[in-house]
């Protein structure tokens, strides 16, 4: 990923995020892995988080030194217990969350027909019911400060439907 510059910077009206404590759900890898890096780049401390140990093991060794400090953590971002200790494990780590970024999500694509209950609910849980949850958590922090960013990473497809994206197009 190539570095933002102080052009781009300047284009985007800010000039660092020095201070700036952000989490990235799904952050172990894809657009999740580039946000975190560019939150870093760009002076944050960064919070990622993900299922899988060694892609988030290997991501956080990408951020180490190119941010203060880093923190990781395997967690499961639709279930209240998981999100509940990451937030708390974050903010003791790193404080205050100030940027949340809810990246995290997966597919089920294919007829719906086709698909279970339990895929209907994987699907929607990771991409919608995990915004609401890790939002919620964070919110408070934020509330209490007077400032935080909730950004949600979402798809067109959310407008767009396509064939065999049934369940992927209502969760977004």
């Amino acid at each position: 990923m190539a570095p933002l510059t102080e052009t781009n910077l300047r284009a985007l009206n800010v000039t660092s995020l020095s201070g700036a404590v952000a989490l990235v759900t799904g952050g172990n890898r894809g657009i999740g892995r580039a946000i975190a890096l560019r939150l870093a780049a760009m002076g944050a401390t960064v919070a990622i988080c993900g299922r899988d140990l060694k892609a988030l093991q290997s991501v956080e060794a990408e951020l180490t030194g190119r941010t203060a400090r880093v923190f990781s953590q395997v967690a499961d971002v639709t279930r209240s217990a998981d999100v509940a200790s990451l937030v708390a494990k974050t903010e003791a780590a790193l404080g205050p969350i100030s940027i949340l970024v809810n990246n995290a999500g997966v597919g089920g694509f294919g007829p719906a027909h086709d698909k279970s209950e339990e895929d209907w609910d994987r699907v929607l849980n990771t991409n919608l019911k995990s915004v609401f949850l890790v939002s919620r958590a964070v919110a408070p922090s934020m509330i209490r400060a007077g400032r935080g960013d909730i950004i949600n990473i979402s798809s067109l497809a959310g407008r767009n439907a396509f064939a065999g994206g049934g369940l992927y197009c209502a969760s977004k």
